[in-house]
């Protein structure tokens, strides 16, 4: 194998590495976010519905991450966006995400849930 080859796949894997250890850190629930949980029962009627959102994990720089993975990076996105919006409690969360590629290769990660903000 040459050294132009050799080299390539040497920054590849580093550029690779790299990319997945930075990207990881904005998908970490924040404190607020911590706090909110998910709930399979309807909510109270003393709960106030503040809207919907979505959570995200993009596949692109996330590096060799399966479905499982990506799908627990999107939950953590909507409890830190539904924390944004003053809510505790999401209901109703889906799993929206597009099909795979193919096993190995899936795509981005969706979830989307009902905020309440529950007191």
């Amino acid at each position: 194998m040459s050294i132009k080859k050799l080299l390539f796949i040497g920054v590849t894997m580093v550029a690779t590495l790299l990319l997945g250890a930075c990207s990881s850190s904005n998908y970490q629930t924040t404190s607020a976010g911590s706090q909110v949980r998910f709930i399979d029962t309807k909510p109270a009627a003393s709960c106030q519905l503040l809207g919907k959102a979505e959570g995200r994990r993009s596949s692109f720089f996330s590096g060799l991450k399966t479905h499982s993975e990506l799908i627990r990076d999107a939950a953590s996105d909507l409890m830190n966006k539904a924390a944004a919006m003053g809510g505790n409690v999401i209901y109703n969360a889906q799993d929206t995400s597009m099909q795979y590629i193919s096993d190995i290769a899936p795509t981005d990660a969706v979830m989307v849930g009902e905020v309440y903000s529950c007191k």
